[in-house]
């Protein structure tokens, strides 16, 4: 049961800190619960592909500094993209209206892209590999993990889709150019810290 409880605690502390990841969900979360939760379910299965093949020792390879530059260069261009298209305009105050419309595969290829994109990580999850290996029942610490990250993804695109009627467009407006400065952010922070030991 310790294994389980940590593995919850962990998946938290991935989970919680507002990353690229929460921004965005928290951003399609204001137009649609499926959109919002199919991008954080694609970052979800990249996490859990990369921690996979690290248990296996399978991806040795991305300890390569080549890799991990090419792998950076690719997260910045990935995260300016979007955060250019958070930047367009909001037309209409009834957000809901339009659902059957929504793409969840292309969003769930975006949430996977982004956090298979970062070297971060694939650092973070690097450790979480090597914690495994440890434990008696690592099962357990990836059952908690697992779970626990589900159920921030599932709430955080709940409860902000539920309560979208106390937003205005002019607040959406703003949540998005904020949400897109803080994506960019992240983009630059990516080539400054791999590059320039920032």
């Amino acid at each position: 049961m310790n294994d389980l409880f940590d593995g919850i605690l962990l998946g938290l502390g991935v989970c919680v800190p507002f990353g690229p990841v929460n921004i965005l969900i928290l951003s399609y979360a204001l137009k649609s619960f499926k959109n919002a939760f199919s991008l954080g379910f694609g970052a979800f299965v990249a996490d859990l592909l990369y921690l996979s093949l690290l248990s296996f020792s399978v991806l040795e390879f991305i300890k390569n500094d080549l890799f991990l530059n090419i792998l950076s260069i690719f997260g910045f261009i990935f995260l300016s993209y979007l955060a250019f298209l958070m930047l367009k305009p909001v037309k209409d105050i009834n957000l809901h209206k339009n659902l059957e419309n929504t793409n969840i595969f292309s969003n769930f290829i975006k949430g996977f892209l982004l956090n298979l994109a970062n070297p971060y990580v694939i650092t973070f999850w690097l450790s979480v590999a090597t914690m495994l290996s440890t434990k008696q029942n690592p099962i357990y610490l990836f059952l908690g993990l697992s779970v626990s990250i589900l159920i921030w993804i599932f709430s955080l695109s709940f409860f902000v889709y539920k309560y979208t009627n106390l937003f205005s467009v002019k607040v959406l407006k703003i949540i998005n150019i904020i949400s897109a400065f803080i994506l960019e952010y992240f983009a630059i922070m990516l080539v400054l810290r791999r590059f320039y030991d920032f």
